[in-house]
């Protein structure tokens, strides 16, 4: 059926409007001669309608180039067609990468995200929790930030879609969570300082309780049994006066292993201010591999966490749980040991 057999002084009167506002659904009513509500049924596939009215309704839509509003549609069929991530800080390069796998991962099934990490962890997560529970998203993916539990989120999961990403939360082992082997990375940089030699070695860890952080000192003691750690707080500022500290000790560490990139610059700074160079004086190894890393002089030796795979991961668990399947954790993704320039045997 063309235009033609539709309300043809309707259709003129919309001709000399078209383009002046939005089309909307009582346009297409009033050009297919059915209720608003007929054209909201056809639309949502919820009632039946006759296929001669269906078909009216198809022709005034395409005469009038209307396009459903993305809410309605969404209302119709119990959906928000977006999900909310949360991170601790956008601005840090690792958070960053993972916020824009999340994206480019959703879009793929063509999901929005929600993002926020400028305002404090109470109020952000307290918006978050608000938007599930009004339905605004459907589901979220949570990376926390720090060790605290927060009793709304443990309630939340229990009726809504949630994924933890990167870190464990203690409360909510029974939901689903996509990380990387953070035990195998400390293995892996414990095992490479062992084998250049070093035997007196530190560690600057994350915030204390923070399950990544107390992952990563487990695998690295697990060579270094007796290895020095100092809690830090994945800061850069934080790192450069623990390291310090440090260095200014009766028996300095020859090898530091910094828990994440932004505190190895911070260690790498705090050396070469009291006149050490890396690596001759001082191996500095982080852990992520954000893109700065290797720009470094010399290049930082890392741990590469796949953060695009993480990202991935993480929303497709995600739609799995929104569409109601039975979700466990994905094992954890394996790290990968990158050798640069800032390892080295220690003097003799």
């Amino acid at each position: 059926m063309d235009a033609n057999r539709l309300a043809s002084d309707t259709i003129a009167a919309m001709d000399e409007t078209k383009g002046t506002r939005p089309v909307t659904i009582r346009d297409v009513a009033r050009v297919a001669q059915v209720s608003v509500t007929t054209v909201s049924h056809a639309l949502s596939s919820k009632r039946p309608v006759s296929p001669e009215t269906a078909e009216r309704i198809r022709a005034a839509i395409e005469h009038l180039g209307y396009v459903p509003h993305s809410g309605a549609r969404s209302l119709q069929r119990g959906r928000a067609d977006m999900i909310g991530l949360v991170v601790p800080d956008v601005s840090d390069p690792f958070f960053g990468a993972l916020a824009v796998s999340v994206e480019r991962s959703a879009d793929a099934v063509d999901l929005g995200v929600v993002l926020s990490s400028s305002i404090s962890p109470a109020e952000r997560d307290a918006r978050y929790f608000n938007l599930l529970r009004s339905r605004s998203i459907d589901g979220l993916i949570y990376v926390a930030g720090e060790a605290r539990v927060d009793d709304r989120l443990v309630e939340l999961a229990a009726r809504h879609p949630i994924v933890l990403a990167d870190e464990s939360i203690r409360g909510l082992e029974d939901i689903p969570l996509v990380a990387a082997d953070h035990f195998q990375g400390g293995c892996l940089v414990a095992e490479h300082l062992h084998g250049l030699g070093h035997r007196r070695v530190a560690v600057l860890t994350g915030p204390t309780g923070l399950w990544s952080a107390d992952e990563r000192v487990s695998g690295f003691r697990s060579v270094f049994e007796d290895a020095v750690v100092v809690p830090g707080d994945f800061t850069e500022e934080v790192a450069y006066h623990r390291t310090a500290k440090l260095l200014g000790s009766a028996e300095p560490p020859t090898a530091i292993f910094a828990s994440n990139d932004v505190s190895a610059f911070g260690v790498i700074d705090a050396a070469r201010d009291r006149g050490l160079q890396v690596p001759d004086d001082l191996s500095v190894v982080g852990f992520d591999d954000i893109p700065l890393s290797r720009r470094l002089s010399p290049p930082l030796t890392t741990v590469r966490q796949p953060v695009e795979e993480i990202g991935r991961t993480a929303v497709s668990t995600l739609t799995a749980l929104i569409a109601g399947d039975e979700i466990d954790s994905p094992p954890r993704s394996p790290v990968e040991l990158i050798v640069r320039g800032t390892t080295h045997p220690p003097r003799s």
